[in-house]
């Protein structure tokens, strides 16, 4: 049976609390996210069978291992058209890592091909009426995340919210390791 893919950045605790003390649940229209969901997607992978997943695995071992340390600063708030995003500042870190795991998932024969530009982002809320999104909460500052791994995660989707569920985390920088 196929699975829903996906590689991420997670959060700390103390991050995901900060976020969602951003949230306001008084306004009716929008859906909120939980918490335990905020991530930053690196690739959506879609669906693959158990064999493409190994495939995942290997590669993510490779990549990560070699690919040291970085850190990201969560630095605005962004209405995107009908969700709200909080949205990672420009990291050559980032960008390599996230690239260089897309080039590999391609080289391996796996995972969708996005056609869309890598924008990297935590989805805070979403409209429930398809409205843009025009509430952005002011009282906001930047918050630095340290990323020293990434994680392989399948996404159950749900009435409700998806659920994600932890396949495997890789360390970055394991291969410089003695």
């Amino acid at each position: 049976m196929n699975k829903r893919i996906f590689t991420s950045i997670d959060l700390t605790h103390k991050i995901k609390q900060d976020i969602s003390s951003l949230q306001n649940k008084g306004i009716y229209w929008i859906k909120w996210s939980p918490p335990e969901n905020f991530h930053i997607t690196l690739n959506f992978l879609g669906d693959l069978n158990d064999d493409e997943i190994a495939v995942v695995k290997q590669v993510m071992t490779e990549v990560c291992g070699a690919f040291g340390p970085f850190t990201l600063d969560l630095s605005s708030l962004r209405g995107q058209q009908d969700m709200l995003w909080l949205v990672a500042g420009q990291s050559d870190g980032l960008d390599k890592l996230q690239w260089l795991l897309r080039t590999e998932f391609k080289k391996a024969g796996v995972g969708k091909t996005e056609r869309r530009g890598y924008v990297p982002h935590v989805l805070i809320a979403k409209s429930k009426t398809g409205r843009h999104m025009s509430h952005i909460p002011e009282k906001f500052s930047p918050i630095e995340l340290p990323v020293d791994r990434i994680n392989l995660y399948e996404s159950k989707l749900t009435p409700g919210a998806a659920t994600h569920i932890l396949i495997q985390s890789y360390p970055l920088g394991t291969a410089n390791e003695d």
